[in-house]
């Protein structure tokens, strides 16, 4: 059983250790836009990333500072810009649970709340839930703040993912690459080299 019940709904969302106002977490969607954009070292993707994250319970989320801060700044672009979309969006997903205006304000709010954070933090990590999910994410800023080589230090979720994903696709690579040493027109020197990897 799930203690994150679905009648507490939107659930509190922390923000650098912070309670940030009601529905914060609940950015609105956005589509992947031009893919091409997706080949800028810091757009599109990362608000996709991040807005796919944003809004989960009980798991200590992370994205690297300067990323976040322009998802978020994008985010109140979107609010500003494209408002009575949003409010539509939103009027369309809370349904019952909450005046559009309500969340439209919660989501403003908490969005310069976090853009302020992520600039004098210099870290964005996250968390939906309760007071003891604000305990979990407040000692991971502590161990992810200290030096590598301290007994205690555990990476920032985005850092751990990234570095696992990474991993996993190394092995599959290594594993295509000395099965690709057995075929007949490899020469002895790179199936030696190959092996060896």
């Amino acid at each position: 059983m799930s203690p994150y019940s679905k009648q507490d709904f939107p659930w509190t969302f922390y923000f650098n250790g912070v309670t940030m106002p009601k529905w914060g977490a609940n950015w609105p969607a956005y589509g992947p836009g031009n893919f091409e954009d997706w080949e800028w070292e810091i757009g599109p993707r990362d608000l996709y990333l991040i807005r796919r994250k944003i809004d989960l319970v009980g798991s200590i989320e992370s994205a690297n500072a300067h990323a976040f801060l322009y998802a978020v700044q994008e985010v109140l672009c979107m609010l500003f810009t494209e408002r009575e979309n949003v409010l539509k969006d939103i009027q369309r997903w809370a349904g019952r649970r909450a005046e559009p205006r309500e969340v439209y304000d919660g989501l403003v709010e908490a969005a310069f709340k976090m853009r302020e954070l992520t600039r004098r933090d210099s870290q964005a990590i996250w968390i939906s839930g309760c007071e003891a999910d604000r305990l979990r994410l407040i000692e991971a800023m502590r161990r992810a703040s200290l030096a590598q080589d301290h007994p205690d230090f555990l990476a920032a979720p985005h850092i751990k993912t990234r570095t696992a994903h990474l991993q996993r696709i190394w092995r599959d690579q290594i594993g295509i690459l000395r099965a690709a040493a057995s075929a007949k027109r490899t020469s002895k020197e790179n199936r030696k080299r190959l092996m060896e990897l």
